[in-house]
């Protein structure tokens, strides 16, 4: 079964979850680790428990909010040593859980589903004003 797991600094991942479900309807499919929201918190052990709670037939894709960032970094440190079947992307927004969400349930490898998703989440990162000054340029009128 494939699995998602959304992780970030604080509540981010919580609240996209409800947007995403706002849209989409319920994710049963999808858990949320909000990091450092506890002065107990403990990311290693929180990661170690998501990854051991899969069978050997789930597939683990675990979006976090930021590349670099502690969260993500420890998932990648993590990652090398399991031989479970986890994927890792950073960038977590809500076009690009949407795609995910859409085709959880395709037949498509994951890592090609996840590689398609990312690339069409990237076109929905624009700056609109530019899009603006296009549509309000004058076109040339030819005679």
């Amino acid at each position: 079964m494939r699995k998602f797991l959304f992780a970030s600094h604080a509540y981010l991942a919580k609240g996209i979850l409800s947007s995403l479900e706002l849209i989409m309807g319920h994710q049963d499919n999808v858990k949320v680790l909000c990091a450092y929201t506890q002065d107990d918190f403990d990311i290693k052990q929180e990661i170690k428990n998501h990854i051991d709670a899969l069978s050997c037939h789930d597939e683990l894709i675990v979006v976090t909010d930021v590349l670099g960032g502690s969260v993500n970094n420890e998932f990648m440190s993590v990652l090398g040593g399991t031989d479970k079947n986890v994927y890792l992307v950073a960038g977590l927004n809500l076009a690009l859980l949407m795609s995910m969400a859409a085709r959880k349930d395709e037949d498509t490898a994951t890592e090609t589903l996840i590689t398609e998703c990312v690339e069409e989440a990237k076109e929905t990162i624009v700056f609109c004003n530019t899009l603006l000054q296009k549509t309000e340029e004058p076109e040339d009128e030819e005679f």
